[in-house]
């Protein structure tokens, strides 16, 4: 028990430097239609910071998994991986403060074969298996990782950090 405690302790202490890291990052392209996979790009600007006091902000998910494509949207060696935000800032309801999730395979969906992760290292962190995919579930999309998260297959970990995302125009 201690061990684990450690571990998710380890764990969320580099989601939150890393969480850091990509608020010198912009967060690009999401489609009028729904939100889904992001690329982040690093802006010509200082990085804002993490959000200390979010007053009762309203919050859309901020997923990190590994890439979905051949070409990962954070390019970090050792920490290849992709986001996935809810909601695309065309869309109602979108709100800039995002919460992170690491998107990892649960038991259960490893052991059936479900689940297929890569395994990354934040810079500075402990290697992570990042879900790469989900039989029946694209995960380029908020609703498919939610829907798989809902079936058993993954396990949404809360890393706690919450900041403010730059979306951009495509390019």
């Amino acid at each position: 028990m201690r061990s684990t405690i450690r571990n998710v302790a380890a764990t969320t202490a580099t989601v939150l430097a890393l969480a850091a890291t990509v608020l010198g990052f912009g967060l690009m392209g999401a489609p009028a239609a729904q939100a889904r996979v992001i690329d982040c790009v690093v802006q010509p600007q200082p990085p804002k910071g993490p959000v200390h006091k979010v007053p009762s902000a309203k919050q859309q998910p901020f997923y990190v998994l590994a890439p979905q494509t051949g070409t990962a949207q954070g390019q970090t060696p050792g920490f290849f991986h992709d986001h996935v935000i809810a909601t695309a800032p065309s869309e109602g309801g979108f709100t800039p403060f995002m919460h992170g999730y690491l998107v990892i395979c649960s038991p259960e969906g490893i052991s059936t074969g479900a689940c297929t992760f890569s395994v990354e290292t934040p810079p500075g962190g402990v290697p992570l298996q990042l879900t790469k995919s989900v039989t029946g579930y694209d995960l380029r999309f908020a609703v498919d990782i939610q829907a798989a998260a809902n079936a058993g297959l993954v396990v949404l970990v809360d890393t706690g950090a919450v900041f403010i995302g730059t979306v951009g125009p495509s390019s």
